[in-house]
């Protein structure tokens, strides 16, 4: 098999940067900062958060309209969409007439609406990678892509840090969202320039009737599956949590937490151009075991945090927002490789949908559960010495035992499975 990625699939690369320069704004840090200037619970945060998982659910009643699109017009269709959205939630913080609660009413909405889009049209994307680039060359070509997508990560929080600065203004915010939506139309220009695959067999064994029991009880494809639900309840809320428990300190306003989220980025970039030989010499299952551990070790430094045991000015803020980025690069390309690794070829559209609906709905359901829950504890608070047990600190103690019960599951993963399947 050829290790060589295809003409013009490096374009999948700047699709992921601009694509990432996009959403790290409109559904990410930016957006949570906003929406909690206009009044904001952690209820309607979480919901905001788990709208992207959520419509991942999309993915199967898409699935079956591949054949009649193709993988890159299905992808621009959703994309293309979604990006006009961008535009009017740039007009929301500019609607001066309008009260903070009907502001976010009108925010949420246009988010709803912008991750069906998405949630629909990735239905494509896994399949169309799957197939356009070969299996001995994924290591590589995802560990680069990531590179581009944690780049323009980064650079959108920079930019945002830079434009959201001391005496927030709406006007601010509205440009940040206008750069989100200006980025999303670049990001179109490289999805058309991508490769398209015309695979006419295994579309169509896509768009048949598929035996779903069958597919969910597939002991490699379960395995993954239950190791990634428990993922994803550990870590599917962070993103947000993590930035009201920051933007409730004192001196910690809204540029400085955009400062911090960038560390993350940071911390992938810097490990990122090794991971790819590091799976290719380890194997998926100990870079998402290492990986885990050090999610372990950012969990635990939140909590000491949120328990009082440590002071935010300690540099402990500084190393989990850095730590955090780098076992989250490891985990992703990893993940990712085992997933190609154990979806077979028939039926394989649909294997993929499954597992991102799937774990999306945890994804989604983990922010809106834990949102609910943070606002059922409220105020309460329990001090012991130096010890505060509250709402936050109670909050990662159970994200701590979650990271030890997926460290646990690691060992029932398969490595690969065989072309017929068998693992």
């Amino acid at each position: 098999m050829s290790t060589d990625c295809p003409k013009g699939s490096f374009n999948a690369h700047w699709f992921a940067f601009f694509n990432a320069l996009t959403f790290q704004i409109i559904i990410g840090t930016p957006l949570f900062l906003y929406a909690k200037s206009i009044g904001a619970s952690s209820t309607v945060l979480g919901l905001l958060a788990a709208a992207t998982p959520l419509m991942t659910m999309l993915q199967l009643p898409a699935a079956k309209y591949l054949p009649v699109f193709g993988y890159r017009r299905f992808v621009l269709m959703g994309w293309g969409a979604r990006t006009v959205i961008i535009f009017f939630v740039a007009l929301i913080p500019l609607l001066g007439f309008l009260d903070n609660a009907t502001k976010l009413t009108l925010l949420v909405f246009c988010i709803l609406v912008f991750n069906m889009m998405r949630g629909a049209a990735s239905a494509a994307w896994m399949p169309w990678i799957a197939l356009l680039i070969p299996e001995e060359a994924r290591a590589r070509f995802l560990s680069r892509d990531q590179i581009f997508m944690y780049g323009g990560s980064l650079l959108a929080l920079l930019v945002s840090a830079l434009m959201i600065g001391g005496e927030v203004s709406v006007y601010e915010f509205s440009l940040v969202f206008l750069l989100s939506g200006l980025a999303g139309g670049v990001a179109l220009y490289f999805i058309k320039k991508i490769p398209d695959v015309h695979a006419p067999e295994a579309m169509e064994k896509s768009a048949v009737a598929v035996p779903w029991r069958t597919i969910f009880f597939y002991p490699p494809f379960f395995a993954l599956l239950l190791f990634n639900m428990l993922f994803v309840f550990e870590v599917g809320s962070l993103g947000v949590f993590t930035v009201q428990y920051l933007r409730d300190l004192p001196g910690f306003n809204d540029s400085v937490v955009l400062y911090l989220s960038c560390l993350s980025f940071v911390g992938s970039l810097l490990v990122l151009p090794f991971v790819g030989r590091l799976l290719d010499r380890f194997g998926n299952k100990v870079v998402l075991f290492v990986s885990l551990l050090l999610y372990g070790s950012v969990i635990l430094g939140w909590f000491c945090l949120a328990a009082g045991l440590v002071s935010p000015k300690s540099g402990v803020v500084f190393m989990v927002n850095l730590l955090g980025g780098i076992a989250g690069a490891g985990f992703n390309v990893a993940n990712s490789r085992m997933a190609f690794a154990v979806m077979p070829q028939m039926g394989r559209d649909h294997f993929f949908a499954l597992f991102s609906v799937i774990t999306s709905l945890g994804l989604g359901a983990s922010p809106v559960l834990w949102g609910i829950s943070l606002d059922y504890i409220g105020a309460f608070e329990v001090v012991t010495g130096a010890f505060h047990l509250h709402r936050h600190s109670i909050y990662f103690g159970v994200l701590f035992v979650l990271n030890i019960l997926t460290l646990l599951q690691v060992r029932r993963l398969h490595e690969r499975v065989s072309e017929n399947g068998d693992a």
